[in-house]
């Protein structure tokens, strides 16, 4: 009767041991089976039969516990086949070691990557699965990253390093590389020492000097240098690196760019500078030219002509008379001409510098100035209250001169000129463009008369040096005027714009920053 007691207290021990070890496997956030050889007639191991498997593969595999106990490994999942687990499982029972692998399962059209593992017990082996499908997605997401990483810098020609200040020692991208004419990284982890030996040695020096600075007071480093790659080519690279600290050591980690194209652009365009500077050079000789040898001449030219003609006017005959006149009105026109050339070539060469000015009073003084003219044609010139603008006086002054100054002349016969000149503020925008204007305010400034007009195909041309609509027997004028008006208007950093129809008069636009732009 003890005996049986005992028997079943050993039973009940057994079944308790087995209840918690299954328990204990079915919490493990791993699979884990127990599998023993199935061998043939030649001795030889053909399959696994499952013995144990825990609960965690219903949660990971979708597969029932219950169908898979009992089963045939290979019969139940030939990709044990494909993916290696036979071949190690074979491998682990016969040479009792302990093997790890990375096999990949697919349930039902999922992907699943396990971190594997065989170990040998007793006359079977025991499975150990985790589940690492995540990481293998990041995994992959991280190598994409990388790729896509490098096509960038490959792209933008650059490339990025980390120096480690404590062992000296570079990690490169592969871009760093490509850039020092090598298609593989080095064999060996390279250092500083084995970069700095490709910078060119009209720069070495230098190079070790900032390195050194900065390596000591960890200030940013930005600096552009040359180096020769290993298939003796020239390139200009610039560096740009920050320090950080990292536990009791520092690193420098920066970028390389390849800055060869962006600096022969600029030695073009230095080399393009020089020459305009050498132009505008000849130019201001010629405006001395035009401004004093030019000049000197007309005005004796026109001081004997005048003699001339108030001496010997009553002994001239009518054809004589008439040629003289035809100098007179010529010399009056080279003169005006001369001004004019030298008004547009000085209008970006200023002395006086923008200052605020009343239009107001511009135009009251351009009135003052025009006031025979003005008398003679009886003309009639209104305007609206005008702005105060960011200006050069004696520029605004020509402005209004000239354009006030052709719809006097440009007038029909018998025709009394009207003049309006109409303001208005205007807000430039997404919404509201107007081409050449940038985003701000403006003043709209419209200068409206009754003249002969234009045809409107003309409206840009008006504005062009030397370009006239009419002959110069009809209508005095050099040509310039408007070109005039239009180079001092930009300078301003505004635009001027002209709309007509032939006898119905012109409309002369002008947008002028506001002061609040």
């Amino acid at each position: 009767m003890p005996e049986r007691i005992a028997l079943r207290n050993r039973i009940s021990e057994l079944e308790v041991t087995k209840m918690f070890n299954e328990k204990l496997l079915d919490s493990s956030n791993n699979v884990i089976a127990y599998l023993e050889p199935l061998y043939n007639e030649k001795d030889q191991i053909e399959d696994f039969v499952v013995k144990y498997v825990n609960k965690r593969i219903e949660e990971i595999a979708e597969l029932q516990v219950k169908d898979m106990i009992g089963m045939r490994w290979l019969e139940y999942d030939p990709q044990n086949v494909k993916n290696g687990a036979f071949e190690n499982a074979k491998k682990c029972l016969a040479t009792g070691q302990t093997i790890d692998y990375t096999p990949k399962y697919e349930f039902d059209g999922r992907e699943v990557w396990f971190s594997a593992r065989f170990v040998k017990l007793e006359d079977g082996i025991v499975h150990f699965l985790k589940d690492i499908s995540k990481e293998k997605q990041y995994e992959r997401q991280l190598e994409i990253q990388n790729k896509l990483l490098l096509e960038a810098e490959h792209v933008a020609s650059t490339g990025s390093f980390r120096w480690d200040l404590k062992n000296g020692t570079l990690n490169l991208s592969e871009n760093v590389y490509k850039l020092l004419g090598y298609e593989e990284p080095f064999a060996t982890n390279p250092t500083l020492d084995s970069i700095l030996r490709f910078v060119h040695e009209k720069d070495i020096v230098w190079v070790r000097d900032i390195l050194s600075k900065t390596k000591d007071n960890k200030e940013r480093v930005d600096i552009t240098f040359k180096v020769v790659t290993r298939t003796n080519e020239l390139k200009y690279i610039n560096t740009i690196g920050e320090y950080y600290p990292s536990k009791n050591n520092w690193h420098l980690v920066g970028v390389f760019k390849d800055v060869t194209k962006q600096i022969e652009h600029q030695a073009i365009l230095q080399a393009k500078n020089a020459e305009l500077k050498k132009i505008n050079s000849d130019l201001e000789a010629f405006n001395r030219i035009a401004s004093h040898d030019l000049q000197e001449p007309l005005r004796k030219i026109q001081m004997f002509i005048s003699r001339l003609h108030e001496e010997e006017k009553n002994r001239l005959g009518l054809k004589s008379q008439n040629y003289l006149d035809k100098i007179i009105s010529s010399t009056e026109r080279m003169r005006n001409l001369i001004s004019n050339l030298l008004s547009y070539s000085k209008i970006e060469d200023l002395e006086d510098r923008p200052t605020k000015i009343d239009l107001n009073e511009i135009l009251n003084d351009v009135l003052e100035d025009l006031g025979e003219r003005i008398c003679e044609t009886n003309a009639s010139i209104k305007a609206d209250k005008l702005p105060e603008i960011n200006g050069v006086q004696f520029q605004m002054e020509q402005l209004f001169s000239n354009l006030i100054g052709n719809s006097l002349k440009y007038m029909a016969a018998e025709t009394v000129p009207v003049v309006a000149i109409k303001h208005s503020s205007i807000t430039v925008d997404a919404l509201n463009q107007i081409p050449k204007l940038t985003a701000g305010t403006y003043h709209k400034l419209e200068f409206i008369d009754n003249g002969i007009g234009f045809d409107d195909q003309y409206g840009e041309r008006i504005f062009e040096i030397f370009q006239r609509l009419h002959g110069k027997n009809e209508y005095s004028g050099t040509g310039l005027g408007l070109a005039i008006c239009k180079k001092i208007v930009e300078a301003h950093n505004g635009i001027i714009t002209a709309t007509s129809k032939n006898t119905e008069g012109a409309v002369f636009t002008v947008y002028l920053p506001s002061l609040s732009k």
